[in-house]
């Protein structure tokens, strides 16, 4: 009788540890915004840092500025990087010529900035206006280098930074979630080194963030209808994915509010961008010619889908490391399963299959074509991120620890429940968590910093760029016809048509003794990828040497390639 106390007194207290537990979940879960229609809750949940919800968004904007300074930092030097082979210095360097062209031709004389001489007497305005819209205005700053054509990609790139934030936030998740959620994305090769060639993805970003909170308040003030109307202008200026982005994105919002003041006057200006897109494009080109480059990137490729995905997964590999694109899937299942984020992820992932297979021959040529799968990689692993973080700290509901304990497995319950919750306490500590944040920051800081110095910038950056820096420094003799090129890494040297203000031409074995040239003449040629009909002596008669790129004069290649 006397041992049969102490037992039932244990039973006791262990039913009254599973009613506590129950109990301060309930609370969590009372405590909580309530949904709104949407499935998305009206408000962030954040864990709960102190006693004023000030402080902690002050922090999470604080993180964000933070994130956007040192990515800032990090790119700073490179504003005057060269223009060179590779995708950067052949797509910005288009943008060099049209500053010039505008510069000295005036507006009507460049064809309203889209002229590109000496690499293509037609005018290249396939694209909305934006960028040569910001580069005018940049070449307006003192000097004349390659800073005034750099400044507006990299200010767009890293509207991506704010931009993601406020989107993560709109979606409902958690500071915490949202700054490591935009580290590990600042953190990849794909955004460090190719985002000032996703210049759309900052105004499409921001947009989203936008449309998601006119969706959710019935009343919204002035001040965020109008950021969203100026959000849709620049969305629908940018380029042809922010246009269909936007149009999408009009669409879910006019699903949410119907047709009122809003809806309208957001439309209106999509509409507006549309048509000013539209008039630079016809107006200059035609119809004709984008057809004509819709076609090009969309069919023409000889290649079969097992070709086609082995290159996905080939450039996939080189722009984002392994955690990352284990990370991606993962989070994108996880976003399409919760309520909060199913809805916008679903958009984004159909909107990048669609960009990728519809355009497949770009997305083939291009590496960084699948560039709008950074959408789903911010948005997926930040709410993959949230929920870690919320079953860790205890603020998800479903736990399933509200349930009540039961009777017959009481006696091996007890223990798990009192580690578990002793776990769940340590976790939620504000010191455990600002030490788990900073090792966080510090490791991410630590990868962004071997990124910025090491083989993935030199081989994708500093070395392309040594052939501008060659040619920049080492113009060509006068006279001289074509700049001509032989070995390069990318196609349309559009750069070497801007330092040395002549055509390019690539240099053939069949061309060499066709085209007028003289024997002063300078090839650049790519020594790492050397065309086999060239000796490897012609190393030894360069005139200038920058990395694997060299300039020969044409004397070096007399009777090569079997010529007379």
């Amino acid at each position: 009788m006397t041992e049969a106390v102490p037992t039932a007194a244990a039973l006791l207290r262990v039913r009254g540890i599973g009613l506590r537990v129950r109990d301060t979940v309930a609370r969590v879960r009372e405590s909580r915004p309530v949904p709104s229609s949407s499935g998305r809750p009206d408000g962030p949940v954040d864990d709960a840092s102190g006693p004023d919800p000030d402080r902690v968004e002050r922090l999470g904007r604080a993180g964000v500025a933070a994130i956007t300074g040192i990515v800032a930092l990090t790119w700073f030097p490179l504003l005057g990087m060269p223009f060179g082979d590779n995708h950067l210095g052949r797509i910005i360097g288009r943008y060099a010529l049209h500053l010039r062209n505008l510069q000295e031709q005036g507006i009507l004389g460049s064809h309203f900035g889209a002229d590109w001489l000496p690499y293509a007497s037609t005018p290249y305005a396939h694209h909305p206006p934006l960028l040569n819209l910001l580069t005018a205005l940049t070449g307006l700053l003192p000097g004349d280098g390659e800073y005034q054509v750099w400044l507006p990609a990299y200010l767009l790139a890293l509207l991506i930074v704010p931009a993601g934030a406020a989107l993560l936030r709109g979606l409902g998740l958690r500071w915490s979630a949202t700054l490591l959620a935009l580290g590990l994305m600042v953190a990849t090769p794909f955004y460090w080194i190719y985002s000032p060639l996703m210049f759309d993805l900052g105004p499409i970003l921001a947009l989203s963030a936008l449309v998601l909170r006119l969706r959710a308040r019935p009343d919204p003030a002035p001040r965020l209808v109008a950021a969203a109307c100026g959000a849709a202008l620049l969305t629908t200026l940018v380029s042809w994915p922010g246009v269909g982005f936007a149009a999408v994105l009009g669409l879910w919002l006019l699903a949410a509010r119907r047709v009122d003041r809003v809806t309208v006057l957001v439309g209106v200006s999509m509409l507006a961008g549309v048509a000013i897109s539209l008039a630079f494009v016809v107006g200059v080109t035609g119809m004709a010619m984008l057809g004509g480059q819709a076609e090009l990137r969309s069919t023409g490729g000889g290649y079969t889908v097992r070709q086609f995905l082995r290159r996905q997964w080939h450039y996939a590999y080189d722009l984002l490391p392994l955690w990352y694109l284990g990370a991606l899937p993962v989070g994108a299942v996880v976003g399409l399963l919760d309520r909060r984020t199913r809805v916008y992820l679903a958009m984004a992932v159909a909107f990048t299959v669609a960009w990728m297979l519809g355009l497949s021959n770009g997305a083939y040529v291009h590496s960084y074509w699948s560039y709008p799968v950074l959408v789903v990689g911010l948005v997926g692993t930040g709410v993959l991120l949230d929920r870690l973080v919320g079953r860790l700290t205890g603020s998800v509901p479903d736990d399933g620890l509200d349930a009540p304990v039961r009777e017959g497995d009481a006696a091996g319950t007890p223990e798990a429940v009192r580690r578990f919750v002793r776990t769940r306490r340590w976790l939620a500590r504000r010191r455990v968590r600002v030490t788990a944040a900073t090792l966080a920051g510090a490791a991410l800081g630590a990868y962004l910093g071997m990124l910025v110095v090491g083989p993935a910038r030199h081989r994708l950056l500093d070395e392309p760029a040594g052939a501008g820096r060659l040619v920049a420094g080492h113009p060509p003799p006068a006279g001289q016809r074509y700049a001509w090129i032989a070995g390069t890494g990318a196609t349309s040297p559009r750069w070497l048509a801007y330092y040395w203000r002549l055509t390019p031409r690539q240099l053939t074995a069949a061309t060499l003794h066709t085209e007028p040239t003289r024997p002063e003449d300078l090839v650049l040629v790519n020594l790492a990828k050397r065309p086999e009909w060239l000796p490897a002596s012609v190393e030894s008669r360069a005139v200038a040497r920058e990395g694997p790129y060299a300039l020969v004069p044409f004397a070096a290649l007399d009777g090569t390639a079997g010529g007379p």
